[in-house]
């Protein structure tokens, strides 16, 4: 207590502390009644209404003030209540603290009903002291009760009043009345006589709630309320409970009525409840499931899981199981729904809607639903959507929601099959998952499974790699790494890529690392282009990179390599020739320029060659003629060019009886005298695999020539066969054999078939001999050519080898021998024994039935067509239970085989039938066979159709040839739909329908029959047949999503598409005659979009059509205005007005004006103006009644309210007025009218509220003249009149005021409570400045009542107020208005007289003989004063302007006019500074020898430019007066400064011969003076950098000093743009003239002057190369202080090596924290250095690596001791716990121990720690890491396992053993079951847990029982720990 005296003295005063430490109760007690008020906001106010106004904030202060005060006494309580001598003292005091307590939270109770925030926490601050006191209260025992003595306990407890009455009342009802009445503790009180239960309040308050509840039942909301706000309970928090979680769907919906009504359910609970209702509808009895949904199979659903968790339900929800009745009745708690995810509540509901409804839900949702269920249908449709939103469509027109491919990853739940159906059809379509475009061997796979990498179009027009390749360049990539080059050459074939189109082909490095790959690049170009000899030049090259490797490829390095033959051959194809290539051209390139020597060296091994190449010619001027082909090889005899290659023009040396042409095989002459003729047949050429010869040949030698050419055509096949047979193992010749059977006509399937069997007959035999396949061969081949023959037992044992290699086949494939795969390859048996007429192969069916796979021996027989008894004699291989079975299924089989019937049989029984099925009913295969008959095929099939009532026939007819659509759909749609529909359909048709001649007419009846009965699924069902590209297909699409799904995005999606498709049906239909014609098409789409409009059922849907509707007003021939309607259903669609659908049927735009003028009428009497405007604006309506009219309402609405009384409300109300009919923009005549209309008669002047009617009256004329004053060119003496009245009321009200004595001087418009007032408001529409009215007209004498000619129309006191308001006009310059004021009243003002006089005398308009009398009069006496006075010979005329300071005008005494001036300047009391202003007019007219006309009227820009240039101390302010009454424009102004600073930058300059540097304190704080003058600052800049152009080379510190100036500006205005400027500006200054002149002192100006030194880091560059860097270290060169911190970042980031520099500057500006992070840097570069390699190798130099650490600690020292001196905690302590541990490595090292501590990990640190043996190690390494190691596994390592209890009691002095740490050590022997050792450790380190009772359990978890006998029998923590274990 001692320590909390000093700090508690300011708020527990002398006394209360004295009273505290003597014990004086009393002065405690005047201490707290002092401090009573405390929390109240006067102590000397009892009216409560105050302490509501006190501010809640300030209460909470005045608490937390309190609070040390309540927390000595709480102290000096405890300690006074723990001595026995003092407890007397402690319950006073605590009785005094108490009261002061409870009194404090009375009283704020007393007046506050609801606390907020701050209230709140005062009181909790309260409370918090009332609980910790209440324990110090004298605990009174309770008595015991014995229960079985009934006397004793009611003994002592008094009589109920209403214990008479309570008797006759039950329970319920007693405990009803006792808490409506607020008597529940009498009601203990009588339960207590009793020994009822419900003594106890818990049960009491139980029932009560039961009663609540029974009350809700009864829709009793009031007593149940009651009830519950008499028991304490919040009423709206108890009933949204009961709402919440009761079962009982009554009382929750009641409830819901009732707090929806009150407002008490937030959003989210609103959206529950709506939630759990459409819940509770979808699934309810009544509510039907859509068809789709109940198609799908059930197969999927858990019928198990359901049923077991329903009797759980059933008991939650009080269903009864034996109650049918409840049987449907499906209830959800709110609660559970407030649980559900969005996700999870779009999943129940999804099962029970309509796929209409789908759009409206979550993707997510949506297709987890779909694919769950295998949807396929409609996922297919939900994919193609996605496809259209990914191609044209907007997410508005969509069906689906919007699907993305994250969605399909995430959220499929199909099985895989599925899922790649999915991913196929997606990517068709060009969209793939993410993870297969990251993976690009997966988006092979997947491109693999639609099409494979080369087809026509490959869907990867988006593909983008991380890498950013393209597809074609990624593939490429892909085969360069695998070594595709075959497939590489393929692909680029297929897509015809080329470097020209595809530049990955050039990269260099793909060319260097794949030679091969250039080499085909180069190739495939060469054949793209076949006349560029380049192009082989380069292929060339590129070949012989392959062969060279190691160096570049070129003709050079070819012939150093010694491939000679290869150099010359690609010298042949390089540009120029041999010659070109031979010859030393410095501009040639090195790949094709050769060293003459290095070729004649390379030639030596061919001399003929060299010598033809390099001929010895003596004459040095005679150049070598140009060397060909033919000169090299002239000395080979094969090829003597004298004699060959005479048709080629290039051949010098043919001599004149060469041969022209080039000589082949077939020339006539070689055939005749070398050829030998022989005659080859057709087998010739089937040998050598030529088809096509063999058949031409067989056809001219033979075919033509026989006299049977059938028989000729069979014996030819049967060779060619007998030849296949023969040679079956030469693919070639077999296929040739086949080809040559087919061209001959002949089935070839009995040859392929028995080359396959040979084929696979050989393949089994020689599968182990390899050695014999030639004898295998020959053998095979031979019993082949027995099987032409058709032998038998060569057949039957070609059969036997065939199925010993089928099952050898299947065995090599390992393929089970009983499956669909295995019976696919039995088929070619099957297909062998057909062919060759033998019994077919049972080998399978057999192995089948020995297997009992009785499904695959149903399957194999009946698809190969075995005969009944064949598979019969089967069946005894099966078990016998499948023979019974099958036996008995094969009983009724047929004994004839559909495979062997006679064919003939066939044809002779078809009659019979025929005739037959004529006398029955026709059906439709015979209606089929019949229109085959009939001449107009197509027609007959429509009446048949009609006749019969089958749609399908009318399909069927639209498939004949020659059938038209039109009557082929029009059939269709009327044999589909209902009779009566069809009837009303066809109701124009006269005569039969079945002869009708079906057209458009009847087509466009049926369309409007059955859109208006809605059945558009049928027409939808029939376009889809029979004109699926129709665009009516989709007009229907759209009608049926907006008529009955209500899905309008997706509507206008198809709207959309209509409109696509029907623009190109228009457009094809100009040129060629469509089936169904545009016009006929645009006619049913009009009368289709206005049967829309008129089936609309609300408003609402009108108004979504009218949205869709919008943007094709073309589709409407005669139809109304869309847009208009779209956006009048708009305005109203919240409103209870509709819009009359006869308007539709009959628009015009009268119809609609009308309508509108209905609406608007509704609209106001329902007060909804703001529509009411939107309408008329919509009908072109006006609208000036209409927002007079909201006007006058709101006006009498606040009349009503009583709010037009107060002064604040009618001038909020008339500003107002005056912004909405600025907002409306009504007729300026009807505005000013209402407000004249509204301005009232002035009242009598006493009162003053008179006074106030006045402003309000003034106010009012004001607006009135405002707008009036808009109409233009208007009436001006209207405008005279109400300003005239404005002034009755200014006169008016200034008489009041001057009676009231309450204003000042000027009238202050803005009010003491900063309200504002009417003058205030009256003031911003001021007529002072309007034009129409101040014209030069009122500045004219004339006119001007004078003395003698006014007339006094005001009484004295209006008179001295309006001379009053006068002055104040002239006061404040207004000329023109007093001029007017004086005309209206012709009223006399002697300083009006004076101001126009003075300005009649300057401008000349009147002399002095012309002006008035009284004018004249003070002249003349002015004149007769000067005269007594001794004149000078020149004065200086002292100036009179506003500057107040002498006249730069000098102007001699004997100028009258100025004289004049002076004399009525002087005598004029009011407008003062008018005359003034004219009188320095007229001094500079004097001056420049013009009319003071002129110089008025002109600008004074020439008078700025000479004030500035005066070169005077107080010029800034001369000019920035003059500025004030000419107001010249910023532009001019800015200009004037830029010229006159570059003027006196030069002339100072200029003045010292030499160039100058200026500094701030000298120059800089005068111009900026000047820029003050221009109030843009930004246009000062921009003129000072344009200077910069004008300033003379040389004059470096000019432009120095306007660059910075210019600076100042743009960063004054925050210019960016002018920043940059000036930013470039100073670059180049710096490099193109600074620099090289060596101008360092300007470069330090410039940078110092902008201070951007992050921008112009350049010239710190060129200090620090021109070592003139320290420059910027001097003292006061930068007082801001940015300049070190700028210094020390240059050196940080560009001169990161140079520490000395960076040392300099931070000693240099004390900077102590950039010291302490360089050392810590420096230190942490050594630690990096030691971890750079091996720890294992630095111990082995270890004193290299102590030195290092020692180099790293003594440098992290220093960086503790910087970072300390700045104040740097954090890192001072970090670099400290790091200099422990290099101090802890240091001393490990040092003691021989290798263990590693710096540079660990964090994955390496608990190890680490584990291993330290001392605990002050580990703490060491913890704190250096920052790292919290698990204490608890560290402390079971150590003492547990190690039993080192050293370490326990090194921790315990460091940490504290918490109980966790026990508890996880515990936790830790219980899983690893330690040794033997380590429990009795754990058993000794139990006993350092201080929590007995921890203690305790622990040693009784592991069985220490020895432990917890001693606890439980010790006296000290037994009885503790019984009475815990007995709680």
């Amino acid at each position: 207590m001692s320590i909390l005296l000093p700090f508690l003295k300011d708020i527990f005063g002398r006394y209360g502390i004295a009273g505290i430490e003597n014990r004086q109760l009393d002065t405690v007690d005047f201490f707290l009644k002092s401090k009573e008020n405390l929390l109240n906001p006067s102590s000397k106010s009892s009216v409560p209404d105050q302490l509501d106004d006190f501010p809640s904030h300030l209460y909470l202060r005045n608490v937390e003030k309190l609070t040390p005060a309540l927390d000595l006494l709480c102290s000096a309580i405890r300690e006074s209540d723990s001595e026995t001598q003092s407890k007397h003292f402690s319950e006073q005091l605590l009785n005094l603290t108490l009261s002061f307590l409870n009194k404090q939270i009375k009283e704020l109770f007393v007046h506050n009903e609801e606390l907020d925030e701050h209230l709140q926490k005062g009181v909790n601050i309260l409370t918090s002291y009332i609980n910790e006191l209440r324990t110090f209260m004298i605990k009174f025992p309770w008595k015991i009760i014995d229960t079985g003595d009934e006397y004793d306990v009611n003994e002592n407890v008094p009589k109920v009043r209403e214990s008479n009455i309570w008797e006759k009342l039950s329970v319920e009802e007693v405990i009803a009345n006792a808490i409506l009445n607020n008597k529940i503790p009498e009601a203990q009180t009588f339960f207590r006589i009793s020994n009822h239960s419900a003594q106890r309040l818990e049960e009491l308050i139980r029932i009560g709630l039961n009663l609540v509840f029974d009350n809700l039942k009864k829709n009793n909301i009031k007593e149940a309320s009651e009830l519950l706000k008499n028991m304490g309970f919040d009423v709206k928090d108890q009933l949204l409970k009961i709402c919440f979680y009761t079962t009982d769907t009554n009382i929750r919906d009641f409830l819901v009525e009732i707090l929806k009504e009150k407002n008490y359910f937030s959003e989210n609970e609103k959206r529950t409840i709506d939630f759990v209702h459409q819940v509770e509808k979808f699934y309810s009895g009544h509510f039907q499931e859509n068809m789709q949904i109940q198609s799908f199979a059930r197969y999927w659903i858990k019928e198990r899981d359901f049923f077991k968790h329903k009797s759980v339900l059933d008991s939650l929800l009080k269903y009864d199981p034996k109650d049918k009745f409840n049987k449907q009745d499906h209830r959800v708690v709110l609660n559970w729904a407030q649980w559900w995810t969005q996700l999870t509540q779009e999943s129940i509901l999804l099962p029970r809607i309509s796929p209409e409804e789908y759009k409206s839900y979550s993707p997510e949702a949506l297709w987890s639903y779909l694919t769950a269920r295998h949807d396929w249908s409609s996922i297919i449709l939900w994919i193609g959507e996605f496809q259209t939103q990914n191609s044209c469509a907007s997410l508005e027109q969509n069906r689906w929601p919007l699907l993305t491919v994250d969605v399909i990853d995430r959220h499929t739940c199909c099985n895989s099959y599925m899922r790649n159906e999915i991913l196929d059809q997606l990517a068709r379509n060009g969209i793939f998952l993410k993870s297969e475009r990251e993976d690009f061997e997966l988006f092979l796979r997947r491109l693999n499974r639609i099409g494979g990498v080369m087809q026509d179009a490959l869907p990867i027009q988006n593909y983008r790699s991380k890498e950013g390749w393209d597809f074609h360049s990624h593939f490429i990539l892909y085969c360069l790494e695998h070594g595709l080059q075959y497939l590489l050459y393929v692909y680029l074939d297929c897509y015809k890529l080329s470097p020209s189109n595809c530049p990955f082909l050039e990269k260099k490095e793909l060319h260097e690392a794949y030679p091969w790959f250039e080499f085909l690049v180069q190739c495939r170009q060469v054949s793209s282009n076949l006349t560029d000899p380049k192009l082989i030049f380069q292929a060339s090259l590129a070949n012989a990179q392959i062969l060279i490797p190691s160096n570049q490829a070129s003709i050079s390095s070819m012939l150093l390599e010694g491939h000679t033959l290869l150099a010359l051959a690609t010298t042949m194809y390089a540009p120029g020739g041999v010659s070109q290539v031979v010859q030393n051209d410095e501009n040639e390139t090195c790949l094709k320029k050769v060293d003459p020597q290095l070729l004649k060296m390379a030639l030596t091994p061919y001399p003929k060659l060299k010598t033809a190449l390099f001929p010895q010619y003596t004459a040095s001027n005679v150049l070598p003629p140009d060397i060909t082909l033919y000169h090299l090889i002239q000395s080979l005899l094969p090829f003597d060019p004298s004699r060959l290659f005479g048709w080629q023009s290039a051949n010098t040396l043919a001599i004149g009886d060469a041969v022209s042409h080039l000589p082949h095989f077939s020339s006539p002459d070689l055939v005749n005298k070398y050829a030998i003729v022989e005659r080859l047949n057709f087998s010739y050429y089937l040998q050598h695999g030529r088809p096509s010869f063999a058949f031409g040949t067989f056809l001219v030698q033979e075919l033509t020539k026989s006299k049977t050419p059938k028989q000729l055509i069979q014996q030819v096949g049967s060779e060619a066969y007998v030849l296949g047979l023969s040679s079956f193992y030469i693919p070639s010749v077999g296929a040739a054999c086949v080809c040559f059977l087919e061209l001959l006509g002949l089935d070839s399937l009995k040859l392929r078939v028995d080359m396959k069997v040979a084929s696979i007959i050989l393949s089994y035999k020689c599968r182990n001999e390899d050695a014999q396949y030639s004898c295998i061969r020959e053998s095979l081949a031979e019993k082949l050519s027995k099987l032409a023959v058709g032998e038998k037992a060569t057949i039957e044992e070609l059969l036997i080898l065939l199925e010993e290699g089928i099952w050898n086949s299947i065995q090599q494939q390992e393929i089970k021998r009983i499956s669909s795969e295995s019976s696919s390859q039995w088929a070619l048996a099957v297909q062998f024994c057909r062919l060759h007429n033998v019994k077919l192969s049972t080998s399978y069916l057999r192995e089948c039935a020995k297997a009992n796979d009785w499904l695959q021996f149903i399957i194999h027989s009946q698809l190969h067509n075995y005969h009944p008894e064949e598979v019969k004699s089967l069946l005894q291989y099966f078990s016998p239970v499948l023979q019974d079975h099958l036996r008995l299924a094969f009983e009724n089989l047929t004994s004839v085989s559909n495979s062997r019937m006679d064919s003939d049989q066939v044809c002779s029984r078809a009659p019979q039938e025929l005739q037959r099925n004529k006398e029955e009913m026709a059906d439709f295969f015979e209606v089929l066979l019949r229109c085959s008959e009939e001449p107009n095929s197509w027609c007959w099939l429509l009446a048949e159709a009609v006749k019969q009532q089958a749609p399908i026939l009318s399909v069927l007819a639209s498939c004949l040839q020659d059938a038209s659509t039109i009557p082929c759909l029009c059939v269709w749609i009327i044999t589909s739909v209902e009779d009566s529909v069809a009837a009303e359909a066809t109701e124009h048709i006269r005569g039969s329908m079945e002869e009708h001649m079906w057209d458009l007419q009847d087509l466009s009846v049926i369309w409007r029959t059955l859109l208006t009965k809605q059945k558009s699924k049928t027409l939808i069902r029939g376009f889809q047949l029979f004109f699926k590209d129709s665009p009516l297909l989709l007009m229907m699409e759209m009608y049926e999503l907006c008529m009955f799904f209500k899905n309008y995005k997706e509507a206008e999606a198809k709207l959309l598409e209509f409109q696509k498709s029907f623009e190109t049906v228009e457009t094809a239909a100009r040129r060629v005659h469509a089936t169904i014609p545009a016009p006929w098409l645009k006619e049913q789409v009009c009368f289709l979009l206005k049967l829309m409009l008129q089936q609309c059922g609300t408003q609402y849907e009108l108004g979504k059509l009218l949205q869709l509707f919008v943007g094709i007003e073309k589709l409407f021939s005669d139809g109304p205005d869309v847009k208009k309607l779209c956006v009048l259903s708009q305005i109203l669609k919240d409103t209870s007005i509709a819009i009359n659908h006869g308007i539709i049927s009959g628009y015009s735009l009268e119809n609609f004006q009308h309508e509108c003028r209905s609406i608007l009428e509704k609209l106001e009497t329902e007060g909804q103006f703001a529509l009411a405007r939107r309408v008329a604006e919509l009908a072109e309506l006006p609208v000036d009644n209409l927002v007079i009219e909201e006007i006058t309402r709101e006006m009498q609405t606040l009349k009503h309210t009583g709010q037009w009384s107060l002064k604040q409300a009618r001038i909020d109300f008339w500003k107002k007025c005056h912004e909405s009919f600025q907002k409306n923009s009504i007729s300026s005549r009807a505005a000013s009218s209402f407000f004249s209309a509204q301005a009232p008669e002035a009242p009598e002047p006493p009162a003053e509220e008179g006074r106030s009617r006045v402003e309000e009256r003034q106010l009012l004329l004001t607006l009135a003249a405002h707008w009036l004053a808009q109409e233009g060119l208007g009436p001006v003496d209207e405008l005279e009149e109400l300003e005239k009245q404005i002034w009755l009321c200014r006169i008016t009200q200034r008489t009041l005021r001057e009676k009231q004595e309450t204003e000042p001087r000027f009238s202050q418009h803005i009010s003491t409570s900063g309200e504002l007032s009417f003058d205030s408001v009256a003031s911003k529409f001021s007529l002072s400045m309007l034009a129409a009215l101040n014209t030069s007209k009122y500045l004219e004498i004339n006119g001007l009542p004078s003395k003698e000619t006014c007339e006094n129309r005001l009484d004295w006191k209006g008179q001295e107020s309006l001379d009053f308001l006068i002055g104040r006009l002239l006061d404040d310059g207004c000329v023109h208005e007093a001029s007017r004021v004086c005309r209206y009243f012709h009223f006399y003002n002697q300083d009006v007289a004076l101001v126009l006089h003075c300005r009649a005398l300057a401008s000349g308009e009147a002399s002095v003989d012309d002006l008035h009398p009284e004018i004249h009069a003070l002249l003349q006496s002015a004149e007769q004063l000067e005269e007594e006075e001794p004149g000078i010979p020149l004065r200086k005329v002292q100036s009179t302007s506003s500057l107040d300071s002498q006249s730069f005008v000098m102007l001699p005494p004997c100028d009258e006019v100025v004289t004049n001036l002076e004399t009525l300047t002087s005598k004029c009391l009011h407008g003062k500074s008018y005359c003034r202003q004219v009188l320095c007019l007229y001094e500079l007219a004097k001056e420049l020898g013009c009319p003071y006309t002129d110089v008025a009227a002109q600008d004074g820009e020439a008078v700025l430019r000479a004030v500035l240039a005066s070169q005077r101390p107080d010029r800034c302010k001369r000019a920035q007066a003059f500025l004030s009454t000419q107001g010249l424009e910023p532009d001019t102004v800015a200009e004037l400064v830029a010229e006159e600073v570059t003027r006196e930058l030069l002339t100072a300059s200029e003045g010292t011969g030499q160039k100058q540097m200026f500094t701030p304190a000298e120059e800089s704080q005068t111009f900026l003076q000047l820029t003050t003058l221009c109030q843009d600052r930004t246009l000062v800049g921009m003129k000072l950098l344009d200077k910069i152009s004008s300033v003379p080379h040389g004059e470096l510190s000019c432009t120095t000093e306007l660059l910075i100036l210019a600076h100042h500006c743009f960063t004054l205005t925050c210019h960016m743009e002018g920043i940059i400027r000036v930013l470039q500006a100073a670059r180049l200054l710096t490099d193109k003239h600074l620099a090289p002149n060596e101008e360092y002192g300007l470069m330090v100006r410039l940078l110092t002057g902008m201070g951007r030194y992050n921008e112009m880091t350049y010239i710190f560059d060129l200090l620090h190369k021109k070592h003139y860097f320290e420059v910027l270290m001097r003292k006061k060169l930068d007082p801001s202080g940015t300049l070190k911190t700028a210094l020390l970042d240059y050196i940080k980031r560009c001169r990161p090596g140079d520490s000395e520099k960076h040392n300099m500057i931070a000693l240099c500006f004390s900077m102590c924290r950039e010291i302490g992070e360089n050392h810590e840097a420096a230190a942490c570069i050594q630690l990096k250095l030691i971890e750079s390699q091996p720890w294992e190798d630095s111990l082995k130099d270890g004193h290299h690596l102590k030195q290092l650490l020692l180099k790293a600690l003594t440098l992290m020292l220093d960086a503790a001791e910087s970072y300390a001196k700045d104040s740097c905690v954090r890192q001072a302590l970090h670099c400290h716990r790091l200099t422990k541990l290099i101090t802890l490595q240091i001393h490990f090292l040092n003691t021989g121990q290798n263990t590693m501590l710096i540079n660990l990990g964090r994955h390496r640190l608990m190890d680490c720690l584990i291993a330290l043996p001392r605990f002050y190690q580990a703490s060491i390494v913890a704190e250096a890491y920052d790292f919290v190691p698990d204490w608890a596994e560290i402390l079971y390592q150590q003492v547990i396992l190690k039993g080192d209890f050293n370490y326990l009691e090194e921790f315990k002095q460091q940490r504290l053993l918490r109980s966790s740490i026990f508890e996880e050590i515990s936790t830790k022997c219980k899983r690893q079951q330690p040794a033997d050792t380590a429990v009795k450790n754990l058993k000794k380190l139990l006993t350092y847990c201080e929590d007995v009772y921890l203690y305790y359990t622990l040693a009784y978890e592991h069985k220490f029982y020895d432990i917890v006998n001693v606890l439980l029998k010790d006296p000290q923590t037994g009885c503790c720990l019984k009475d815990m274990l007995a709680g």
